[in-house]
């Protein structure tokens, strides 16, 4: 970098005592210093001149970086510069020493700390009116909020506006791919002035109880189809904004009032028509001009799950109330009565159009398998606003489905009145939140036919460990002890105990059977505080009947295992599992391929009304918003029952009775529009049945869905 040398000499101005007077006779005498830019090399250099070992440090700091500590105290002491000098090398040992700059101020003996930092606090506003505005702090400008002034901007491409005193009318195209995007956007409902609603719009962040999250009310304000937002105006300022739709119907609203409290208010309309609201209470704190804005996070939990069991009561399609849920071991009842008119729609929801649910030679229909979850939907929902489960009902993410008809049982039928019974299994953390685990079993005329078991994710929420738990009931295992010797082991276990009336006992090689509960609780994410398994012992006798021999009766405290179950494991009988060894082959062929794909609804109502589950984050995409997905997403089960299906006509051949189980898992989000395909493989057997495991995808895109199915063997001849 070259600049011209002055004529006159500076030396004498190093003298100065006032730095900013000197900063000025430089850019007098080098003129292009105001406008020369340094390059990368140029502050290289000078910073590593500043700190060059060895010399005396510059009475500044050149940089905010790694070294900051170094340079704030490397002219304190020697022992700065040679931490090995240092007693133990601590730093903390190293002196401070008292220069004369600050013993010029030191005039008060046993001065308290907050009095010295008062008066610098107050020295340097004092500094600033004396620099700024001559000593005279009336000339002081009063202002909104400190910020960059608003900036003009012009009204976005297809948007209309009419203005009047008192308000500002917005209108938006109908077309979305005419709609502004949002930084466009945003500005322009701002307004002109600094103001709440410019301070709202404009700050990246909220902060939520000491906590910064992201600034969500930017992101539900966004431009929609057919949108007209209207902004009232007091004194020019914005005092309220309402949303509607292209129908005139109120969607949100945002108001502050004199006190800077904002209420931001979400419109839901529920299955039945009902309209419940999502209150989200906010405060304007203009004092800090970086985080202007303010919640509370255990108000905004509060408001939400209100706000669910609002719309779990609007859902039903008769009155009904919410009754809370405490317990985390209560065990929730219900009734499901399948009709043909429901059973019609609901397969016309997910793509099923199999003959067997709409003829029937000896008039009873078939309704699909996936009814299970139909009948279902209502308690798990209702568990999911309870106390037991907290809060986070609007981050609750599905994770799996399990489904199994019990031997013998006939699939559901038009006409059934089902019996629901739901349980929750586990309520644990995890990393990304708190998973809780459902089991429902369903009954028809005291029989039962179905087991489902559940997990849902709430999204970085989370319970207290000591109120964590899983239990897993009816634990089936199987175990062989192949000599006398593992049979004396586990007799004199002390939770093996034999039953008073047993006249028999265990022999070596004979098969026995477990049946468990167990419950766990926790003392953190891996540690359990306590562990109870309780049980049953039975063993084949003759003619095939189970003899009840012994109980299991184990109480511990902590652990990271369940001894009981390490010890059974160790001698599990060989599973009825037989995988291919080349790992089967796959039932997608060039004739079937256009069979594997789907296409999803355009609007997930449909399949909302007919599935009872009205979760609004699939409906409202001011709620989806809210809750940062990219948009309303599709149910989990319509993908689930729509692949079910294919699984239903590819690998069962059509006959849906002869699929006795179906697991999915959800590792993706789907939209509405997607276009989804499956590939099915048939990988092995187990207890004679078809093992069936499958992906559900985006055509060309990320896997959404695992599944895995046991299909029983077709009928090949008939006596």
């Amino acid at each position: 970098m070259c600049i011209a040398v002055p004529d006159t000499p500076l030396s004498p101005e190093l003298c100065d005592v006032d730095p900013l007077s000197f900063v000025e006779r430089v850019v007098e005498a080098y003129p292009e210093s105001a406008t020369q830019l340094l390059t990368s090399e140029d502050v290289q250099y000078f910073i590593g001149l500043c700190k060059r070992h060895g010399q005396k440090p510059p009475p500044f700091i050149p940089v905010l970086d790694a070294d900051f500590g170094v340079l704030f105290l490397k002219d304190t002491t020697s022992l700065s510069d040679h931490l090995d000098a240092v007693i133990d090398q601590d730093p903390q040992r190293v002196g401070i020493q008292q220069g004369p700059v600050a013993a010029k101020y030191s005039t008060v003996v046993d001065e308290r700390v907050k009095d010295i930092l008062d008066s610098i606090y107050h020295g340097h506003i004092a500094a600033l009116i004396e620099r700024q505005h001559g000593g005279d702090a009336s000339s002081i400008p009063v202002v909104e909020f400190i910020g960059a002034e608003p900036a003009t901007v012009n009204l976005p491409a297809n948007v209309s506006v009419q203005e009047s005193a008192t308000a500002r009318v917005f209108s938006l195209s109908s077309d979305a791919e005419q709609l502004p995007d949002l930084d466009a956007w945003l500005p322009v409902l701002a307004g002109p002035h600094k103001s709440w609603l410019r301070a709202l719009l404009t700050t990246p962040t909220i902060v939520q109880s000491g906590k910064y999250v992201d600034n969500y009310v930017r992101r539900m304000l966004r431009a929609r189809p057919g949108q007209k937002v209207t902004a009232q105006l007091e004194g020019g300022l914005p005092s309220l904004l309402t949303i509607t739709d292209s129908a005139g119907i109120v969607e949100l609203m945002l108001g502050c009032d004199a006190y800077g409290a904002i209420r931001l208010t979400v419109y839901h309309t529920t299955l039945t028509g009902i309209v419940v609201q999502l209150p989200i209470e906010l405060s304007y704190v203009p004092s800090q001009c970086l985080t202007p804005i303010h919640g509370s996070k255990q108000q905004e939990d509060k408001a939400v799950q209100h706000f669910s069991i609002d719309t779990w009561v609007a859902n039903a399609s008769e009155p009904t109330t919410f009754e809370d849920v405490a317990d985390s071991g209560a065990l929730v009842k219900s009734n499901f009565n399948i009709t043909e008119d429901h059973s019609r729609r609901f397969c016309e929801s997910v793509g099923n159009q199999s003959w067997q649910y709409a003829y029937s030679s000896d008039g009873v229909l078939k309704a699909p398998m996936d009814f299970a979850y139909v009948a279902f939907s209502r308690d798990f929902l209702r568990l999911l606003q309870s106390s037991v489960f907290g809060s986070g009902q609007l981050s609750v993410v599905h994770l799996y489905n399990d489904t199994r008809m019990e031997d013998g049982a006939l699939l559901f039928q038009v006409g059934d009145e089902l019996e629901i019974a739901t349980v929750i299994e586990g309520l644990t953390n995890v990393d990304p939140g708190k998973k809780i685990t459902l089991l429902c079993t369903i009954s028809c005329k005291g029989q039962r036919i179905a087991t489902i078991w559940s997990s849902f994710l709430s999204r970085s929420h989370y319970i207290d460990t000591a109120n964590a738990f899983e239990h897993h009931r009816q634990q089936h295992i199987s175990i062989v002890l192949p000599s006398a010797a593992e049979v004396a082991v586990l007799e004199s276990k002390e939770w093996f105990v034999y039953r008073k009336a047993a006249t028999a006992r265990l022999a070596p090689g004979t098969p026995i059977e477990f049946c468990l509960d167990s419950e766990y609780r926790f003392k953190s994410s891996r540690v359990y505080a306590s562990i109870v398994t309780t049980g049953s012992v039975t063993v084949q006798g003759q003619g095939g009947a189970r003899i009840h021999l012994a109980d299991v009766d184990f109480k511990w405290g902590t652990a990271t295992q369940n001894p009981v179950l390490e010890f059974l494991n160790h001698f599990t009988a060989p599973s009825t599992l037989r995988q291919f060894e080349d790992g089967g082959y796959a039932l997608t062929t060039a004739a079937n391929a256009k069979l594997m794909q789907v296409r999803v609804p355009k609007s997930n109502v449909g399949y909302a009304v007919n599935s009872r589950d009205g979760n609004p984050f699939h409906l409202n995409p001011y709620i989806a918003d809210y809750v940062d997905l990219p948009g309303t997403i599709t149910h989990g089960l319509w993908t689930s029952a729509s692949t079910r299906a294919i699984v239903e006509n590819i690998a069962a051949g059509g006959r849906p009775e002869r699929i006795r189980a179906y697991r999915t898992e959800f590792t993706g989000m789907v939209f509405p529009t997607d276009q989804l395909t499956t590939e099915l493989f048939h990988v092995g057997m187990t207890n004679g049945r078809m093992l069936i495991k499958g992906q559900t995808a985006k055509v060309g895109g990320r896997p959404v869905m695992d599944l895995t199915a046991e299909i029983d063997q077709p009928l090949t001849a008939y006596v």
